[in-house]
């Protein structure tokens, strides 16, 4: 071994000497095991790129936030050949020789570990004995991972029993052990044998409690799930302590073990659990704000009574504006995705009382109610006015699974300047008098199911796990709707880490809507019979959404012409034209939605520090008017920062539009109020219309946003 001793840097008359850089940090000779498999092991680090994901930058840059620095240190190298010996004879080579090389030229280091793996040792008998009835042999075996002519691998079969007795602690036998005996024999081959001492099955005795005097002790039982006169569960126990966290009028709360002592003997087969809470403050009052491209600037305020009345019911009283300032920006950055037409870019409200009783009959029930009044805009498709109500019922169905029931009936309507293009692009009503009736205000009281299946390890930023979702919404005559449809969704997402501070998502989902016979119209029951809520329609494009599109952008949409003074004395269809080939910008993209619609989202996350991130993403996605005019999704890749604040991660995302000139519907609007809808689409391009420079058009493809938190 070539060795030489030079700390990471040193100082020396006043000058700090580096220690070599480790250009090349190489394995060889390692057939059982990857490089990445050993380089977990070692200390000793080469330079190299942050993720696969910059390697562009890495080779044409020596930016430090691409590079990870490596610098040589002879003594960890020393340490590392100890270190891969261990690991390959923990890993059932007993005989593997490890030898290091140390090369420098200048400030340049390379290294490299040469290893003679050997032949493994395999396992030539294998036995467990002790098993108590409750699991069988090939269970246990299952849980183990290790069989008979494998190789003698110590981690594995340390992991594998630690398995066997967490499954033992999860059937009550909470003192249970596990001793292992192993022979390994001159010819390569070893003997297991696997003692299983399960010691007396606990169950659970008294609960006994503290601090639950203001919320109540039966809030408190039904939300436990243990009883007494169960097996002890260690996951339950935590199942548990996780409902009781859940709870707001909680701030801390525990879950210890103690075993009873009678006439100064100890239980052997019962297990106490004594409950501890400390209660919340019952008052609490929060605001906040944020800032999106789609709903401009954004605020909110909270009263909350976290025990009203006790049982931990809460109370909270919400109030929120959106689209502030978006008037005065005229719908220019930061606020470009409020909508083109300046009625998209007044104040939107909320005001919003819920009450949440956190259990509902059974521990594993809550049920919410709340009252509601809002103003809301969905950019460039229409505003609605309502007032309503909300009941729901939720049911706990195992861990991380949870259905709910709901009702929500609400009395709604539409500003008719807002929603007219909606309406006659989608339904025909064009003249002022059937705006006028369709926009009024009517009952929407949708019947919705809903099932979440959610296994991921963060619910903000999630690494790894996934999570599933499904919808089913009906509304009729019996819900008491005037709108009447039947509505399904689904939604997948799954995350997965490659590399340390690497992660991987991918998101799904689709959905249907369609029409049940809807009467709007008293003296014309079948005029309008297919029309469906707005709200329940499907819309995508977006900073949520398919990112190389403005908000709501994606699928079908219409162009709408104001100034019909523009084409005084010309035949409409020819002034449409016209303008569409020469100044696109005349026109306000109308979104118009669709019954059924398909997203996928990918995206690579990689962490540069403790604040900093970069995302790389492809979205594609299509909305159809019914699923029989399916149509190929369209893909849009971008990248993006992500800044990591108190308040979630502010992201700015940077998609592309690949799209070519499109033939879309052209809706003109007479000074009567009157729409006009022209009987031919024109071709519109709003990248390449004036033949501009490369630079130019990739310029105009990029859609920017801004927003809190991830995509999804």
């Amino acid at each position: 071994m070539a060795a030489i001793v030079c700390a990471s840097q040193d100082e020396v008359a006043g000058q700090v000497i580096r220690a070599p850089e480790v250009r090349s940090l190489r394995f060889i000779g390692n057939e059982s095991f990857s490089n990445r498999d050993l380089r977990a092991v070692i200390q000793t680090r080469s330079t190299g790129c942050v993720s696969f994901l910059l390697n562009p930058v890495c080779l044409l840059t020596d930016w430090g936030f691409a590079h990870r620095r490596g610098y040589l240190d002879s003594l960890d190298v020393a340490g590392d050949e100890l270190r891969l010996r261990s690991f390959y004879t923990l890993r059932g080579f007993f005989d593997a020789a490890v030898r290091s090389d140390i090369r420098t030229i200048g400030q340049d280091a390379r290294v490299e570990f040469t290893i003679t793996e050997g032949e493994p040792t395999t396992i030539d008998n294998f036995v467990i004995g002790g098993l108590p009835d409750v699991i069988g042999a090939n269970s246990a075996q299952e849980m183990i991972g290790v069989e008979v002519g494998e190789r003698f691998d110590q981690l594995l079969l340390e992991a594998g029993t630690d398995s066997l007795v967490q499954a033992m602690h999860e059937l009550g036998f909470i003192e249970a052990l596990v001793l292992q005996d192993s022979r390994r024999q001159v010819g390569g081959s070893a003997q297991v044998e696997l003692d299983v001492i399960p010691g007396r099955r606990f169950k659970v005795g008294d609960i006994h409690m503290e601090g639950h005097e203001t919320i109540g002790e039966g809030v408190v039982r039904d939300l436990m799930g243990l009883r007494t006169g169960d097996f002890y569960s260690q996951n339950r126990e935590e199942e548990s302590q996780r409902n009781l966290f859940s709870l707001d009028a909680v701030r801390f709360a525990s879950i210890a073990r103690q075993r009873p002592v009678e006439n100064g003997v100890m239980s052997d087969s019962i297990v106490d659990l004594l409950v501890q809470l400390t209660p919340a403050e019952n008052r609490a009052a929060r605001g906040g704000f944020g800032w999106s491209t789609d709903e401009c600037l954004q605020t909110e305020a909270r009263l909350t009574h976290r025990n009203l009345f006790g049982g931990a019911r809460r109370l909270e009283v919400t109030a929120r504006l959106k689209n502030i300032f978006a008037q005065q920006l005229g719908g220019s950055l930061p606020c470009s995705g409020v909508g083109t037409n300046p009625d998209f870019r007044t104040l939107n409200f909320l005001l919003q009382a819920e009450l949440l009783v956190p259990v509902f009959f059974s521990g594993k029930n809550s049920f919410r109610a709340s009252l509601f009044g809002e103003r809301e805009t969905v950019p460039d498709v229409f505003i609605r006015e309502g007032i309503g109500a909300a009941l729901a019922v939720s049911r706990r169905l195992g861990s991380g699974m949870t259905a709910t029931l709901a009702y929500q009936p609400a009395f709604t309507g539409f500003d008719e300047q807002s929603a007219d293009i909606f309406f006659c692009v989608n339904f025909g009503f064009c003249t002022p008098e059937d705006i006028a009736t369709v926009t009024q205000a009517r009952w929407l009281a949708p019947l919705s199911l809903d099932w979440v299946f959610n296994k991921t390890n963060d619910p903000l930023r999630p690494s790894r796990g996934f999570y599933i979702t499904t919808e089913i919404e009906t509304a009729g005559s019996l819900t008491g709707s005037e709108y009447r449809y039947v509505r399904a969704g689904l939604q997948g997402a799954m995350f997965q880490q490659l590399e340390p501070g690497l992660v991987f998502g991918a998101r799904a989902r689709t959905g249907v809507v369609e029409p049940t016979r809807t009467p709007l119209f008293p003296t014309d029951p079948t005029k309008g019979e297919d029309v469906i809520h707005p709200s329940k329609r499907f819309f995508a494009g977006g900073s949520q959404s398919v990112r190389g599109f403005g908000q709501n952008l994606l699928g079908p949409r219409v162009l709408v012409l104001n100034q019909i003074e523009d084409c005084s004395g010309q035949v409409l269809e020819v002034c449409a034209g016209n303008l569409a080939a020469s100044d696109p910008g005349r026109f306000e993209q109308r979104p118009s939605g669709g019954n059924a619609f398909f997203e996928v989202n990918l995206e690579f996350r990689q962490t540069l520090d403790q604040r900093w991130g970069l995302v790389f993403f492809v979205d594609a996605g299509n909305v159809w008017d019914d699923l029989s005019e399916i149509r190929a999704p369209i893909w849009t890749p971008g990248a993006g920062i992500r800044f990591i604040s108190p308040i979630g991660p502010i992201r700015l995302d940077l998609g592309y539009n690949p799209t070519s000139a499109m033939n879309l519907p052209v809706i003109i609007s007479l000074e009567n109020g009157t729409l006009v809808q022209l009987d031919e689409p024109v071709s519109f391009d709003p990248f390449e219309f004036d033949n501009p420079s490369s630079f130019r058009e990739i310029l105009r493809r990029f859609q920017l946003h801004i927003s809190i938190g991830e995509a999804f």
